[in-house]
């Protein structure tokens, strides 16, 4: 109350005229000097309290804004903190996968980028340990990029017998993945084929995928790499590889499905596992979480 109605004008105004009245009293009851005077100090006395009074809330209330002010500071420089603090970790461990991957497969020519769109340098090391451990002959990957160079890199550093079948909705990406795998002399062991995305209808739902000209062929895959096509491109949009390509795996196929840190990418997997029993899934802990499907 006192915030709201005490301001300077209004206690100018009632000093004033207190002051008047005080006077005005004084001169009518002949009271005399003194007694008018204290009156009228009375009045400025009173006035200057209630401004005191009122400086002193408002202070207050500013001190109370600025300890909530200084809270929120302090719980945001927090998140920064932790927020930091994970990105640098994450960080040093993508650079130790990098590491490992070029102490395995040491290369003489420019890399393509890694993260953000493309694989992470721990998932590659991932997919590596799976090349070398298991030894497919057939690859196929859903998409193209910096994992296709690094699994041909790993077949022939090896001497594993198989070749990589890549599919790529996107020609210039799929050209520039062309043009790392000629500049590292494995066009022999990796073939990327162009695949625009056309519609198929599945489970009563309309998905759209790569063309069934690029796959159609295929037989006998071992390792399959769900990397694409991306979110943008349709309600989960990686789902339709497991249905259409299902019967083109080796009995003893490895599925690896990446970025199941998007909402719409994880609801694949309980789809897929429903759909097929036969096969059994392990969450791999790296940056955009994977999983890698093995039939059991």
């Amino acid at each position: 109350m006192i915030l709201r109605y005490v301001r300077v004008e209004t206690v100018a105004v009632l000093v004033t005229a207190w002051l008047a009245g005080a006077l005005g009293l004084g001169l009518a009851t002949d009271a005399g000097a003194v007694p008018t005077a204290a009156l009228m100090a009375l009045g400025a006395l009173l006035g200057g309290l209630l401004l005191l009074i009122r400086h002193s809330l408002d202070l207050a209330d500013r001190i109370g804004n600025l300890a909530a002010q200084s809270t929120r500071t302090f719980e945001t420089v927090r998140r920064v903190e932790a927020d930091t603090r994970k990105e640098l970790k994450q960080t040093f461990g993508q650079l130790e996968a990098l590491q490992n991957l070029n102490a395995i497969l040491p290369t003489s020519d420019v890399l393509p980028a890694t993260r953000g769109w493309a694989a992470s340098p721990d998932l590659l090391l991932a997919l590596v340990d799976l090349v070398i451990t298991e030894r497919p002959s057939l690859i196929v990957e859903c998409g193209s990029g910096a994992s296709t160079l690094w699994l041909a890199l790993a077949l022939r550093r090896f001497g594993i017998d198989g070749r990589i079948i890549a599919l790529d909705h996107d020609p210039v990406f799929s050209g520039k993945t062309r043009d790392f795998l000629a500049r590292h002399d494995v066009l022999d062991l990796a073939e990327v084929r162009d695949a625009p995305l056309e519609s198929f209808s599945l489970d009563g739902e309309t998905y759209s995928w790569y063309a069934r000209t690029a796959w159609e062929d295929l037989a006998g895959i071992d390792l399959l790499f769900v990397d694409g096509p991306p979110a943008a491109t349709g309600h989960q949009a990686r789902y339709p590889a497991l249905p259409l390509l299902n019967k083109s795996l080796s009995p003893i196929a490895t599925i690896v499905l990446d970025d199941l840190i998007v909402p719409d990418m994880r609801e694949v997997l309980p789809r897929w596992l429903d759909a097929d029993p036969g096969f059994s899934s392990e969450i791999l802990p790296l940056e955009k979480q994977a999983a890698v499907l093995r039939r059991t």
